[in-house]
C-alpha cells in the first residue's frame, strides 16, 4: 500500500479540491497488495483518533479497502470486524451488492452476532440493551389494544419472536436495572398472544 496516495487524497479533500481528490484516491485503493494489508489499514483508520465516528466513509475507499477488510474478518468470526460492519451498516445499506454479501443482515443482528462471539464486551451490553428496551417499548405503546410489530399487530409467531428477545435482554440486563419493565411486557405480549389463541 503506497500511503503518499492516501495522503495527497487527504490534501485535495482538506483544500476542497474534490475533483482532483479522486485520482490519488484510486491509486491509494489499487496500490493494495492483499486483504492483510487491508486488515490493517483499516483497523487503524476507523480506531484513529481523528476518525470521526459518523461512519459514513467515502464509497470507493468503504467498497475498495474497509468492506472487503471487515468482510475478510466477519467470516473468520472476527468480534472486532462483526462490531465495525455495524457500526458502517449506513454505507452498505443502499449498495445491494456489498449487502447481500452478508446475506443483508441488520446492524442489530451484527450486533448481537458479534455479542455471540464476545459477550465479554460490556460497551456492547448496553448498546444492544439500549437498542431492544426502544424496540419493546415501541411493541407494547398501543397496549392493551395490541402488540406491535413493526407497523402491524403482532402475529402468534412474531408474539414468540418478542418472548424470545425479552429473554435476550434479560441475560443483557445484567445489572436487573430493566427486570420490571421486562417482565411487564412479557405479561402484555402473553395476554395478547392468549387473545390471538382464543381467536
Amino acid at each position: 500500500m503506497e500511503l503518499e496516495y492516501y495522503k495527497q487524497y487527504l490534501h485535495f479533500k482538506t483544500v476542497g479540491l474534490h475533483s482532483e481528490a479522486k485520482q490519488p484516491l484510486q491509486q491509494f485503493i489499487a496500490s493494495f497488495a492483499s486483504i492483510a494489508e487491508k486488515e490493517k489499514w483499516t483497523r487503524e483508520f476507523l480506531e484513529a483518533e481523528e476518525y470521526e465516528y459518523d461512519y459514513k466513509i467515502r464509497y470507493e475507499l468503504y467498497e475498495g479497502v474497509v468492506f472487503p477488510a471487515l468482510l475478510s474478518g466477519y467470516e473468520k468470526h472476527d468480534p472486532w470486524s462483526v462490531l465495525w460492519l455495524a457500526r458502517t451498516a449506513q454505507n452498505f445499506y443502499k449498495v445491494k451488492h456489498l449487502h447481500e454479501q452478508i446475506n443483508f443482515k441488520t446492524d442489530y443482528e451484527l450486533l448481537k452476532e458479534c455479542y455471540l462471539l464476545d459477550p465479554s464486551n460490556a460497551g456492547l451490553h448496553k448498546v444492544l440493551l439500549s437498542i431492544q428496551i426502544r424496540w419493546l417499548q415501541y411493541c407494547i405503546h398501543e397496549y392493551p389494544i395490541g402488540i406491535l410489530y413493526g407497523i402491524n399487530g403482532a402475529t402468534i409467531d412474531q408474539c414468540q419472536e418478542i418472548l424470545s428477545e425479552i429473554e435476550f435482554v434479560k441475560e443483557l440486563d445484567t445489572q436487573k436495572t430493566q427486570e420490571g419493565f421486562l417482565n411487564e411486557v412479557q405479561s402484555k405480549v402473553l395476554e395478547y398472544l392468549n387473545r390471538l389463541n382464543s381467536t
